[in-house]
Order: structure tokens, then C-alpha cells, then sequence
């Protein structure tokens, strides 16, 4: 990256269709001037379950919602999008979210909802009556999301999860998976991005995520704590 640096400050003659292109994670050796002459992007996680629904679902689209016949498919698509935010959600709570903080990510959502499509229309196919929740929470939270987890802890926490949002009163009428976040009815993608847009809060209590007020008070201190560190990082040093 030096040497980058060094021959981008030195070249004379540019074409002006040319670009370089670097991908890389947040290293302190990274030369300062090529960072000072870069455009900057980054692609992070949203922040709340309202954000990462609303990923979720512009990521979905509407053959993937009409690719199941089944009647519990779009419900399911709902409730494994929200256990996938709540998942991600409790990371910023430090080691009280996670003891590991698993670098869970839109590939495992996808995987997840291969499986589950697969799963479906096997069933369909077989003519079967209910859904098999034993293998959908296994499959998930130990498969898909368990492959990632290396603490018993997490574990045990990520099977909590399967437990409480993979099962049968998921998919009565009117089920709310918390007081506040319902699940939407209908066939149309935009029903879907509306309801998000519409019914989901904007700020989430950690009581959504498992965890109590207190969690949420020292996550807001970390994150104030860690402003004031890079405003004085960042000042000037004769300042």
C-alpha cells in the first residue's frame, strides 16, 4: 500500500477512466495519505430491526414469495427475517448479546432461506400436513447459524431463539413475535414492505432481543465513550 501510495503521488499522466480499487478491513498500518486521497465506502449491518427488515425484504422479491405454494411460507419468511435481525441486533450489546461476536451476515439469511424453501416444497410434494419444526430449529440454529457459534453459551441462546420463534403459535392469526412487531397476511411483496415501513418501530427495546433495560444502558455508554475517543483521536495533536 506504501509503494501504492508513493507511485499514485508520482505518476504524472493519468487516464481518466482509470480506478483502483482496494478492498480491506480497518488496519492501523494503513498509510494515511492513501486513506486522506480515497473515496471512502463501507457496507455495515443496519442498525434496528426496521433497517434490517427493510434490507431483508428488498432483498425479497416477489417470485421468491410466490415460489412456495404452501400457506405457511410467506409467514415463515417473516419470522426467519426477524430472528435473522434480532440475531444480528445483539451484537452491539458486547459479550451480554454474544460471549463470540459472530460475524452473521446476509449469506447465512440466504442459506436459511434455501432451506426452508426446499423444505417446504418438499412437503408440498409429500402432501404432509404440518411443518416439521424439530428439523427447521435444527437446521437453523444449529446448521446454518450454529456452524458460525463456537461457545455453549451462544449456543444454548441461538437454540432459545429457534425454540421460541419456529413453532406452531408462529402461525396463528394475529401473532405478534413481540408486543409491537406482528406478522403481516397477503400475497403482494409491497403488503410486506409496507408493514415494515408502517407497523415496525423506530427505536427497539432490548427487551426484543432478549435482553433487559440495563443492556441497552451500557451499550448507549460504550457507544458515547467510543465518540469521545475519536473525537480526541482525530483532534489535531497540538491542540
Amino acid at each position: 500500500l506504501q509503494e501504492l501510495e508513493e507511485t499514485l503521488l508520482k505518476v504524472e499522466e493519468v487516464n481518466p477512466e482509470f480506478r483502483v480499487w482496494i478492498t480491506a478491513e480497518p488496519h492501523p498500518k494503513f498509510p494515511i495519505g492513501l486513506l486522506q486521497m480515497s473515496i471512502k465506502f463501507t457496507n455495515e449491518a443496519p442498525v434496528g430491526m426496521k433497517a434490517g427488515m427493510k434490507r431483508a425484504f428488498a432483498w425479497i422479491n416477489q417470485d421468491m414469495l410466490d415460489s412456495v405454494p404452501r400457506s405457511e411460507w410467506r409467514t415463515l419468511l417473516w419470522v426467519l427475517c426477524h430472528c435473522h435481525c434480532v440475531v444480528q441486533e445483539r451484537r452491539k450489546y458486547g459479550a451480554i448479546g454474544w460471549t463470540v461476536p459472530y460475524e452473521f451476515n446476509q449469506s447465512d439469511l440466504n442459506a436459511c432461506v434455501l432451506f426452508l424453501q426446499n423444505h417446504l416444497l418438499d412437503m408440498d410434494a409429500k402432501k404432509a400436513k404440518d411443518v416439521t419444526w424439530s428439523t427447521v430449529r435444527y437446521m437453523i440454529s444449529e446448521i446454518q447459524y450454529g456452524g458460525r457459534i463456537t461457545d455453549d453459551w451462544d449456543r444454548r441462546q441461538m437454540n432459545t431463539f429457534a425454540e421460541k420463534f419456529f413453532a406452531q403459535s408462529s402461525l396463528e392469526p394475529n401473532c405478534e413475535l413481540f408486543p409491537g412487531y406482528s406478522i403481516p397476511t397477503g400475497n403482494d411483496i409491497a403488503v410486506y414492505r409496507n408493514h415494515v415501513e408502517t407497523s415496525l418501530p423506530d427505536v427497539d427495546s432490548p427487551l426484543v432481543f432478549g435482553l433487559n433495560m440495563n443492556a441497552d444502558l451500557q451499550f448507549r455508554t460504550t457507544q458515547a465513550g467510543d465518540v469521545f475517543d475519536t473525537i480526541l483521536q482525530t483532534q489535531p495533536k497540538g491542540g
